[in-house]
């Protein structure tokens, strides 16, 4: 950090000291706002025919990926980046030389609007080079093409592995807020029985050249994890299935090859420790009274920045209760419990396919279902135990949303809590993105850790001069002194 902004923190303490007892916080207004519907039109590509994926960071910024109605399928598939287009298919990648993007995998937006992507492609010459991870290090007002560089391509050396093992393919990229990438990859590793192995990985690249200059070997197939006297048999590989925070911890899911009734387990990566600590095993208890772990596989997991986590499962016992959301090893909710806000005697029967997600404050996001005999009004989408929206009742610039895409891709929550973004089909057929804004209870925590403190200065000096956004909290259009002031004034827990 530049000295002249340490004198800035200094003068603006001592100046400030006076402002602690301030007025609270102000609060902003929830709204839904719609950010791509069915029909819009894309310049010089179509009009949008439905949505396949969605994201959003802490400054309320978007992707959106979509398909349209160009006439070439090789080239209809887009990503819109808060409103432009960003990527298509078809389009030119700088590495391989003569590669082009054939189809997104991986969707992803850190809090600088930095993306990790895992890309397949065309004009490689040959199937076994046509997928890579790839990181666009430098956010909106930059060239994709010259922005987003190559990290690590399939048939490439595989780290950490046994000399000559190639890479061969890549799973549920993520990015965190220091442009680190997790990816479970599929390698082809000699001294592993099996002819397509996995290995999950950190990665580390350099922003001007690509490659990786630096990475972690979490685990790999065949390693036997603490607590454990059978090895790695596989690593979980969707979409939601793994996740990495700002310390570079992982939280995954991996099957191990031994016995089916204890096989699934969920696993949490400590990176300052160097070591994976179990969190839950199939058939051994969990925290719900005499009742065991069943299903761990296909967990839908999440991670925050403050080490909270978040993961589903399903119990032993009664199938009418069986699914289960944990939230730092205790129940957040259960098959059974009565779904929060909805008038009348119903019990939740799921919670969909979707993902979760927790904030660095602890809020969860997900998606339930419940017994109400009207079908048409019987799922919703919370935050904690907040309703925010539900099927056939709640209304966007004058139309009922018919159904909330409770599946795979479905709803993201960015990490400070602030902003969810949803996909829904209307009555009337048309599907679109949408965007809530929650407000800022408490805008000048902008670490999203619950209290104003030293912390927010430095936060804020590391974006001074930006424009409007998280770290802009007095809403004048530019991160300055006034930020400071307004931090100072808040200074405590949040209320």
């Amino acid at each position: 950090m530049h000295s002249d902004r340490r004198l800035v923190v200094c003068a603006a303490l001592a100046g400030g000291i006076l402002l602690l007892g301030a007025a609270p916080a102000g609060q902003r207004e929830q709204a839904i706002t719609t950010l791509v519907l069915e029909g819009d039109s894309v310049t010089d590509v179509g009009l949008i025919t439905s949505i396949a994926n969605i994201a959003v960071n802490s400054s309320g910024q978007w992707l959106v990926e979509a398909d349209t109605d160009h006439a070439n399928s090789d080239a209809d598939q887009v990503l819109l980046r808060n409103g432009e287009l960003y990527w298509r298919e078809d389009d030119p990648v700088k590495v391989p030389d003569g590669a082009r993007l054939d189809s997104f995998d991986s969707i992803t937006l850190n809090d600088s609007a930095h993306s990790g992507f895992n890309f397949f492609l065309s004009g490689t010459g040959g199937s076994y080079d046509d997928s890579g991870v790839y990181c666009d290090h430098f956010g909106p007002g930059s060239d994709p093409f010259e922005g987003t560089v190559a990290v690590v391509l399939e048939s490439e050396e595989a780290p950490g592995l046994t000399p000559g093992t190639p890479f061969i393919g890549f799973f549920d990229v993520k990015i965190n807020n220091l442009d680190h990438l997790s990816c479970v990859a599929s390698v082809d590793d000699p001294n592993i029985p099996t002819a397509v192995d996995r290995a999950l990985y950190i990665f580390v690249s350099d922003p001007d050249n690509g490659g990786i200059v630096d990475f972690t070997l979490i685990a790999k197939e065949g390693d036997i994890l603490p607590g454990q006297v059978d090895p790695i048999y596989d690593f979980e590989t969707g979409p939601h299935e793994s996740a990495i925070n700002d310390m570079d911890n992982v939280l995954y899911g991996a099957d191990l090859d031994g016995p089916t009734a204890t096989d699934g387990v969920v696993y949490l990566y400590d990176h300052a420790a160097g070591m994976n600590v179990l969190l839950a095993q199939e058939g051994f208890p969990s925290p719900i009274p005499e009742r065991d772990w069943y299903v761990l596989s296909s967990p839908e997991l999440d991670l925050s920045n403050n080490g909270d986590y978040v993961f589903s499962g399903r119990l032993t016992g009664d199938t009418t209760t069986d699914s289960v959301i944990i939230v730092n090893g205790e129940k957040f909710m259960q098959e059974g419990d009565p779904p929060p806000g909805i008038a009348g005697d119903f019990v939740l029967t799921g919670f969909g396919t979707g993902p979760l997600r927790i904030s660095d404050k602890g809020d969860v996001l997900w998606y339930g279902d419940w017994d109400d005999p009207d079908t048409d009004i019987d799922t919703g989408l919370f935050l904690n135990d907040t309703l925010l929206v539900q099927e056939g009742v709640t209304e966007i610039d004058g139309a009922v949303v018919d159904t909330i895409r409770g599946v795979e891709d479905g709803y993201h929550l960015s990490s400070n809590g602030r902003f969810v973004i949803f996909e829904a089909i209307f009555v009337d057929g048309r599907e679109g993105a949408f965007l809530i804004d929650m407000g800022a209870d408490c805008p000048e925590d902008v670490n999203g850790d619950g209290v104003v403190d030293i912390d927010d200065l430095f936060e804020i000096l590391g974006h001074w001069g930006e424009g409007p956004g998280q770290y802009d909290v007095n809403d004048d259009g530019t991160v300055d002194i006034d930020d400071i002031f307004a931090v100072l004034a808040a200074w405590g827990p949040c209320p």
